[in-house]
């Protein structure tokens, strides 16, 4: 899939000249992970540089940038193809994700005060406004907030992953809900639940939930992908979250 025509560009944000590899790179990055530039569509370098307003070498430097996170390729004629969605990366990154965040927000319900949850509450009450409204972006937001506000601030190393992780998994997610209201209601639920052991302490419980949480949206993007597909790794490690449980058992809450 290429852009849009010289007369109706696909970027319509000006790009400021002492950051355009950083304008790039973020206008880039996000409209792959809003599926605005579809999963392995194959574009022109020319002719993004032509629709960022900018010029083909912060184009280059952006891709770069785009190619060390594994959002996208560039070809041998110089196109520069966006990275697909595939069952094989979805089972890979839902196995990652549920391994750093249930040990994450296990340690984060050990170890933190209950008033600590204050704005994770909030950012909860926020999703479910959003969901009445039918506010998909809205909810996107409050949903980013409500999870990293459970699991960053154990390891800066590993709060960089959870939050690159996070961003790559938006365009399953966006398959996922898809206007589906049962999975609306299912997911709202679930961050319920992991709201509800995270504020009354229950960290081994909390790291069970997410890894729950995030497998059913794993299963469900694959019955749209390839209902066939076995995501094995994303189930080995929802089977890891469940062994903190016995870590919890051992470790006393501080």
């Amino acid at each position: 899939m290429t852009t849009q025509s010289d007369s109706t560009p696909l970027f319509t944000h000006e790009a400021e000249p002492r950051h355009l590899v950083n304008y790039t790179h973020q206008r880039l990055r996000d409209a792959i992970l809003t599926n605005e530039l579809p999963s392995a569509s194959s574009l022109s370098q020319v002719q993004l540089a032509k629709d960022l307003g900018v010029s083909r070498t912060p184009l280059r430097e952006a891709v770069r940038l785009l190619e060390h996170e594994g959002l996208a390729t560039v070809k041998v004629n110089k196109q520069v193809m966006v990275a697909s969605v595939s069952p094989e990366d979805l089972d890979a990154l839902y196995s990652l994700r549920i391994q750093q965040e249930s040990l994450a927000i296990f340690e984060t319900v050990r170890t933190t005060r209950k008033d600590r949850f204050t704005s994770t509450h909030e950012h909860l009450e926020s999703m479910e406004a959003a969901v009445a409204r039918h506010d998909f972006e809205s909810w996107t937001n409050s949903h980013r907030n409500f999870h990293l506000s459970l699991v960053l601030g154990t390891n800066d190393r590993l709060n960089k992953s959870i939050s690159q992780l996070f961003d790559h998994a938006d365009r399953y997610r966006r398959i996922y809900l898809n206007d589906s209201d049962t999975n609306w209601a299912k997911s709202m639920e679930e961050h319920r639940q992991i709201h509800e052991a995270s504020t009354s302490s229950q960290p081994a419980r909390a790291a069970e939930l997410l890894a729950e949480h995030y497998s059913h949206t794993a299963c469900g993007v694959l019955q749209a992908l390839d209902s066939e597909y076995e995501p094995t790794l994303t189930l080995g490690a929802r089977t890891m979250a469940y062994s903190l449980r016995f870590l919890g058992m051992q470790a006393p809450t501080r």
